[in-house]
């Protein structure tokens, strides 16, 4: 029994990013469509125009952008803030599934299997590409993830990031940021790709963990991740999820 619950609980907290869409209903009324952020056992992040009070329960569609079957859920919400969107502000909605059949908990976890499994194979496709004007620097950057296994392709001016970063033969898994986040043209730039291609970036903090106040306001978007730089597990972690 005991094993059996910790199971279940691990995988309800197996939370992974999805590309997908939620339609909302309420006592049989359409609330409205949100985006999905992420998913797992345990309940579900959309984001979107529509607000609703925490303890509501509500009624969801969600389409994933994959061949799955339309999934239907009964859920309630927990906390409702404020979302920075593509579009400007939004409203964030945490979902918790209070119920769930054997049947809709072992579709979620597939979808999240299978979404997992989509972006290792991208993220071993596709490299890195490390921001970082000094050149001792970037290169200890690089080969640090070089170590993990992942390709990386260092550049020291925002020039040449912009060039590769628009380049359309070559797409990277993500970007990696240190020292730049001290010049604000190239914060401009990183946050302009950051938010209107959904591009997954990596910020690493001064040694004592302080950020810029651009640094700062750009960590708070969901494809943006800050890990301790002297923490190599956390890097990783940062890297791979």
């Amino acid at each position: 029994m005991g094993h059996a619950r910790a199971q279940r609980d691990r995988r309800s907290n197996h939370r992974v990013d999805l590309d997908g869409r939620a339609v909302l209903f309420q006592r049989g009324d359409h609330v409205g469509q949100y985006t999905l952020e992420n998913i797992s056992a345990g309940g579900a992040l959309i984001s979107g125009d529509h607000d609703l009070r925490p303890g509501h329960l509500v009624h969801l569609l969600i389409d994933f952008d994959t061949s799955e079957e339309t999934m239907s859920l009964t859920g309630s919400v927990r906390r409702v803030r404020e979302h920075a969107g593509e579009n400007g502000n939004g409203i964030g909605l945490a979902i918790s599934f209070p119920v769930l059949s054997p049947d809709q908990e072992d579709a979620i976890h597939d979808a999240v299997l299978r979404a997992l499994l989509r972006r290792d194979a991208r993220t071993e496709r596709q490299p890195l590409l490390v921001f970082e004007p000094r050149r001792r620097v970037r290169e200890e950057i690089e080969s640090e993830i070089r170590s993990f296994g992942i390709p990386v392709r260092g550049v020291d001016s925002l020039a040449d990031a912009v060039s590769e970063l628009e380049d359309e033969e070559t797409e990277y898994a993500g970007l990696v940021i240190h020292s730049v986040t001290h010049d604000a043209r190239s914060m401009e730039v990183v946050d302009f790709f950051t938010r209107s291609e959904n591009l997954k970036t990596i910020i690493l903090p001064e040694p004592d963990g302080a950020l810029t106040e651009r640094a700062r306001r750009l960590a708070k978007l969901p494809q943006v991740k800050v890990p301790r730089i002297w923490s190599r597990s956390e890097l990783r972690r940062a890297l791979i999820l």
